[in-house]
């Protein structure tokens, strides 16, 4: 029962589906500072993040399907290489089309913490559900505290994955540590002024 439960809780909050929501949530929180609030600017930014959000999945599924006998760290590796492509497509387009601080901000965190977990997938099988859960969740409740909340979704998911059986305590708890050491390095380094500065003006 309880196992059910776990696998449950992590495909709900797997990492392509809360990446996006709290894309979906930050966009929304973006775009509220935008001089021209129309429809219009606001579905150029949702489709930008779901074609980020296509091709993060099409690497997840794709790659594995391209290799006979793919390790057990394989689809954690890709799902992670994929993510980091899809928001790294994102970061490209906002940045491009000067749409403000913040997505860019979402995206370049989550591209620089692949890095780091691509390097040690292969070695130690870290969990990407509670690392992908971290990062996000972390970075929105710096932007507002009121998102706040999100963070005990994270939480919950360092609990989730070694019941149900997809990774040890300790490989869960190294996802919890890498994504808090790399928000809290990323933050002090990167962003220490936009996080607490409205969104900028399109």
């Amino acid at each position: 029962m309880l196992t059910e439960v776990a696998q449950t809780y992590s495909d709900v909050f797997a990492p392509e589906i809360f990446v996006l929501v709290c894309g979906l949530l930050l966009i929304g929180y973006e775009w509220r500072a935008v001089p021209d609030r129309s429809l219009a600017t606001l579905g150029a930014r949702v489709a930008t993040l779901g074609v980020g959000w296509a091709v993060a999945f099409l690497v997840y599924q794709g790659v594995p399907r391209l290799v006979a006998h793919p390790p057990t760290w394989a689809p954690d590796a890709t799902g992670s290489a994929g993510l980091g492509l899809g928001v790294l497509l994102i970061w490209a387009v906002w940045r491009r089309r000067r749409w403000g601080t913040l997505v860019p901000g979402f995206a370049a965190l989550l591209v620089g913490v692949t890095v780091p977990h691509l390097l040690v997938t292969p070695f130690w099988d870290v969990s990407s559900h509670v690392l992908y859960a971290v990062v996000p969740a972390g970075y929105l409740g710096l932007v507002d505290w009121r998102f706040a909340p999100l963070s005990a979704l994270a939480l919950g998911m360092v609990v989730a994955r070694p019941l149900a059986g997809a990774h040890t305590w300790l490989q869960s708890i190294g996802g919890l540590l890498l994504g808090v050491v790399f928000l809290w390095a990323a933050v002090r380094v990167w962003f220490p002024d936009r996080l607490s500065m409205p969104a900028a003006a399109a």
